[in-house]
């Protein structure tokens, strides 16, 4: 099949779907993967605040009073803090598609 084909269709197919362009279907498409995105690093970071009983900040301010072996620590230190960068930039991305 060629390009040219393989566009008519895929917009044919796109808009039997319900969609008035191959815009409004990728838009959908990012917003729900963005969505399954920050579902998983809001799991992620709700894991650590149950493991630690606080959040983030509480756990930075008391780290060195907490008795898990120093490297759990920082690896769950190091892990909790990526999370929650990769979680502000999920939803920045999503705000700037609504």
């Amino acid at each position: 099949m060629l390009i040219a084909e393989k566009s008519l269709a895929l917009h044919e197919a796109v808009q039997q779907m319900g969609y008035g362009s191959l815009e409004d279907f990728a838009l959908v498409q990012a917003k729900e993967k963005l969505l399954q995105e920050i579902s998983v690093c809001s799991r992620n970071i709700e894991h650590f605040e149950k493991k630690y009983v606080m959040d983030y900040a509480d756990f930075c301010k008391t780290f060195h009073r907490l008795n898990q072996p120093v490297f759990e620590k920082e690896e769950d230190s190091a892990e909790w803090n990526a999370e929650l960068k990769q979680l502000d930039v999920l939803q920045k991305r999503l705000t700037r598609l609504a």
